[in-house]
Order: structure tokens, then C-alpha cells, then sequence
């Protein structure tokens, strides 16, 4: 079998989404002699254009008038885009964009926000990617997502972020030589936006990360602010950032009820230590961890009995991931976790066997109350869960099926008619040019 390139435009670990969907398969897609890089291995990020007077920048890329270096592509076989790249300037935390560098910079300063800058390098790679493909010599285009981009609510503060770039989105779907998706809702979901073939290849975790229930110290008390990490009682986990409070609200009550009635419940949070919303909503809250091998840690550390994993039932919310009830599977935890009216994150449990479904607040309670009530109900239905994400969700498991696609991708872009380069999303950004001949951006 002859070795395969693929090339990842952004990093492979930068964020959980990088990581989860490419990074952790790095070593393993090595063993199905399949090669994966992030485009800053082999490339840099600069944009190369004209000194000429009066150039409009936004034009001159729209025209091509750009350059990038190209020995990346030449090595590709196939080239990967993710989730999504915002084309303009934007403050992150209050889902705002901005006309300029400077204006978002005044912004940023009037209110101590964090500021994001366009990926200034996309646009002319995309150029160059189809006028590639018009001449036959263009690696495959693959585009992998595990949310659904096209459905983003206000409440995530991202929507007018994400939205502004919807376009350039579309383009890549109308592009892809493959689409991969983490689950079938978003399978179904973009089918109408893409000609491309789409696979489902479901998230998985590293089992290294996680330590076995029981192998973690059973005797320790820490102090976390204003919250103690006691050792005895039931302990009921979520986890999550602040505004994930409207996900939480779903089983609130069931927890409450129980943490009234069983001495010892203690109610965990990870991962929005500080708000006052969550701490007044908890018994411990503990600190957001980024890093997904860090965060493996902290949830094995926080020695989860029962794990909470419940949505607003909401199209955005249909279409994301297991992954709670993979992480805590492999902390040891049984999970709780939101039954859908229609197809949803946890489908993927056997309710009843590896975990439990709960649609309506009775259903949260009587689950949690059976929960809560039994450690040998407990162990059972976390022993199963593991096993089975053990045998189903690791990282060697779901190698081949990466392999799998990004072959197939290859396969179908040799098998393509030639094709001419189609439009480009119009950059946003004001760039003055170097005069020096070319400015670098």
C-alpha cells in the first residue's frame, strides 16, 4: 500500500476539536501508512502580495494578484479543511467583527477583550488550490466538522462570527472530494449543501489519558476557593463553561432533589470555577482545563460516580457528539445524558445497559434517584460503558476508518474531471502594501 500525504490546514493540537478529530491519530494513521501534517510543518502562513499604489488589498487577493509558498501542496495528497476559519477581524468574546485592524484593536482596549485576526492565508490558498484542480495536479479536499455551523444560536457566542463566513463554508462543501462528520445528524444534515460523499467517523479518546476507576487516590481533600473536595458521598459531575448553565438546567432539579435526599451527594462542576452563577449552583467547581489530556486528568481527579450530560433539546444541540459519555466512560463514571425526539448525541447508548436516557424532568429523577440509590447499579452500568468505548471509540479503533476516507478521497480526486476555479470569498481585511516591492501579511 503506497504511503498517502495528508495535509491539515490550521494545527493539529491547538484546540479539543484538533486534537480529538486529527491530532491524537497522528502516530496511529502512521501504521496504515498514512502521513499527517498541519500546514506549518511544511509551510508558513505569509501572503505575498504587490507594492503598487493605491491597491485595494481585498481586490488584489480576489484577483489572485497574491502569492503563497506552494511546496506544501506539491506534497499533499490530500488537503484537510476543519470545522471553520473566521476571514475577518472579530473579538471573541462578544461575537463582534470589526471594519479594520485598528478599530478591533480600539475595541479590544476599551474593554480588555480578546481580539482574533482574519486568516489572511486562506483565501490565497484556496486560489491556488483551484487553479490547481483546473490543471489536474490538485491534492483530493476533504472537509471535517463536528457541529453544525449552518444552526449556531445566539447563546454560543459565535453566531455572527460564524455566520459572516457561511459563504466560504458553502464553498468548501460544493468543493469537497469528501466530507466527514462525527455523527449522522450532521451526515443528514449537510447532504444538501455538498455533491460530496459523506462518512460519519464518530469521536474517539486516548484510554492513556484516563486512569482506571479505583487506581486514583481514594483519601485527599484539596480546597478550591470557596468549594472542598470531600472524599465520602455520591458525586454528581458535569462539565462545561459557564453558559452551558442552560444545558445544566435540564437536570438541575433531579440533582437538587437528590443532593436534598442522600447524604453525601456532592455536586461537581469542571470547568467554570469563579462564576458565580455555577458556584451558587454547586458544592465544588473547578477550574476550566483547555488542554485535553490536562482536562483527562482533572475529570479522572474529580472521581466522577455518576456523569450528567444534558442538552436543550435544540437543532444545535442534535447534532454534537457523545463525547461526554466517552470521557466519562473512561473516568469511571455512569452517565445520565439527554434522550432527544429525534436523533441525537446519545443515541449511541443502550439505555439501561452502558448508561441511561432521560427525556422529561421525572425521567431525570427517577435516573438519578436509581443512581444515587445504588453503587452496584453504578458500577454496572460504567463497567459495560467502558468496555464498550474500550472496543468501539479508542484512538487504534477508529484509525482505519480515518484511513479508510482519506483514501478515498485520493481515489475519487484521481478519478475527477478537471475542473475551472470557481469564486473566492472576498478577504475582509485592510492590509497596507510593504513598498519596499511586497508586503507580507
Amino acid at each position: 500500500m503506497d504511503e498517502l500525504h495528508v495535509l491539515v490546514y490550521g494545527e493539529l493540537a491547538d484546540g479539543v476539536s484538533d486534537l480529538y478529530r486529527f491530532g491524537q491519530f497522528q502516530g496511529a494513521l502512521a501504521h496504515h501508512r498514512i502521513v499527517l501534517q498541519p500546514w506549518s510543518a511544511l509551510a508558513n502562513y505569509e501572503v505575498r502580495l504587490p507594492a503598487i499604489p493605491g491597491l485595494d488589498v481585498d481586490e488584489a487577493i480576489a484577483l489572485g494578484l497574491g502569492s503563497i509558498e506552494q511546496r506544501a501542496l506539491d506534497w499533499a495528497d490530500v488537503m484537510v479543511f476543519r470545522r471553520w476559519y473566521s476571514l475577518g477581524f472579530c473579538c471573541t468574546a462578544c461575537d463582534t467583527l470589526g471594519a479594520d485592524a485598528a478599530g478591533l484593536a480600539a475595541h479590544g482596549r476599551a474593554t480588555g477583550h480578546p481580539l482574533s485576526t482574519p486568516q489572511r492565508h486562506l483565501p490565497v490558498l484556496w486560489r491556488a488550490l483551484l487553479e490547481r484542480r483546473a490543471a489536474g495536479r490538485a491534492p483530493a479536499i476533504v472537509y471535517d466538522t463536528d457541529d453544525d455551523l449552518f444552526a449556531v444560536p445566539e447563546w454560543t457566542g459565535l453566531r455572527r462570527r460564524v455566520g459572516a463566513d457561511l459563504s466560504w463554508l458553502q464553498q468548501v462543501l460544493a468543493a469537497a472530494d469528501l466530507v466527514t462528520v462525527s455523527t449522522p445528524v450532521l451526515a443528514t444534515r449537510l447532504a444538501a449543501r455538498t455533491g460530496a460523499p459523506i462518512r460519519v467517523i464518530r469521536n474517539a479518546l486516548e484510554p492513556a489519558w484516563y486512569v482506571r476507576a479505583g487506581q486514583a487516590d481514594t483519601k485527599r481533600i484539596e480546597t478550591t476557593g470557596a468549594h472542598t473536595i470531600a472524599d465520602q458521598g455520591v458525586r454528581i459531575a458535569y462539565h462545561g463553561v459557564a453558559r452551558r448553565l442552560r444545558d445544566y438546567a435540564v437536570a438541575r432539579p433531579a440533582v437538587d432533589r437528590v443532593a436534598a435526599r442522600v447524604a453525601g451527594t456532592r455536586r461537581v462542576w469542571i470547568g467554570a470555577a469563579g462564576d458565580p452563577a455555577v458556584d451558587h449552583a454547586v458544592d465544588e467547581s473547578l477550574p476550566f482545563v483547555s488542554d485535553p489530556v490536562a482536562f483527562a486528568a482533572a475529570l479522572v481527579a474529580a472521581r466522577p460516580d455518576i456523569g450528567l450530560a444534558p442538552l436543550v433539546d435544540e437543532p444545535y444541540n442534535q447534532a454534537r457528539s457523545e463525547l461526554h459519555w466517552l470521557e466519562y466512560s473512561l473516568a469511571g463514571a455512569a452517565t445520565v445524558a439527554t434522550r432527544t425526539a429525534g436523533p441525537g448525541p446519545y443515541d449511541v447508548i443502550r439505555d439501561g445497559v452502558d448508561g441511561l436516557l432521560a427525556r422529561t424532568s421525572q425521567d431525570w429523577q427517577h435516573s438519578l434517584g436509581r443512581l444515587a440509590a445504588s453503587a452496584a447499579l453504578r458500577a454496572d452500568l460504567a463497567g459495560r460503558a467502558r468496555e464498550r468505548v474500550l472496543a468501539e471509540s479508542t484512538v487504534t479503533a477508529r484509525a482505519p476508518e480515518w484511513a479508510a476516507a482519506y483514501r478515498a478521497a485520493a481515489a475519487r480526486r484521481r478519478a475527477a474531471p478537471t475542473t475551472r476555479p470557481t469564486s473566492q470569498p472576498a478577504a475582509r481585511q485592510t492590509i497596507v502594501p510593504d513598498p519596499s516591492g511586497f508586503s507580507s501579511v
